[in-house]
């Protein structure tokens, strides 16, 4: 088989999947979040404590930063079949997006397995299945698109808050949303949240 039809192959697999993914979350903005408990709520900022969850993620590089959008249609892959068992595995909300030291990782939660164990391995070795705990967090809640001027707008707002509670921050800030593409901007749900102490 040619180079080309196998890039011409790739690039069909990826907008089937991309269209299955678009047409389900049309279908539906109801999914399965994961359950905390609410300590205390101020406005649209509040202080939660979450269980461990099992987790699929995938990095980028930060000198690769550019290729973002990636993330999402690796995870989206692997939940709509690209597996050792070509399962599909329901799609939850919010997806996660967090900096760290040298990368960017993106989150997809998954709420119907108790062990990483439980869910089909990924064909790209650029997923992790993991645990991972939430933990106490403190988060905003936005609406509209989550664009780079919006969230430096509710992350300067939610430093303020913690500053003046003084709460210790033990994370990056973490972008959370909720919402297919399909969601009118007033009504999206976005948030900004830290891990606290």
């Amino acid at each position: 088989m040619s180079t080309k039809i196998k890039k011409q192959l790739s690039i069909y697999s990826t907008l089937i999947i991309c269209y299955s993914i678009f047409i389900s979350m049309a279908m539906s903005d109801s999914y399965k979040e994961p359950k905390f408990t609410l300590i205390n709520k101020n406005d649209n900022i509040e202080i939660r404590q979450y269980d461990k969850y099992v987790i699929a993620r995938t990095s980028i590089s930060k000198t690769n930063s550019s290729l973002d959008n990636s993330m999402f249609s690796v995870l989206a892959g692997y939940i709509f079949g690209a597996n050792n068992k070509g399962q599909s595995i329901p799609m939850t909300t919010p997806v996660i997006t967090r900096e760290n030291d040298s990368s960017y990782d993106m989150i997809f939660f998954m709420l119907d397995s108790e062990s990483p164990d439980d869910l089909p391995a990924p064909n790209s070795s650029k997923i992790i299945l993991e645990t991972y705990t939430m933990g106490k967090t403190i988060s905003i809640r936005f609406g509209m698109w989550a664009t780079e001027e919006r969230i430096l707008k509710y992350k300067s707002i939610l430093d303020q808050y913690i500053k003046d509670e003084g709460i210790i921050v033990k994370s990056n800030i973490m972008v959370a949303q909720y919402n297919s593409p399909w969601t009118m901007p007033p009504f999206r749900r976005n948030e900004l949240i830290y891990q606290i102490y």
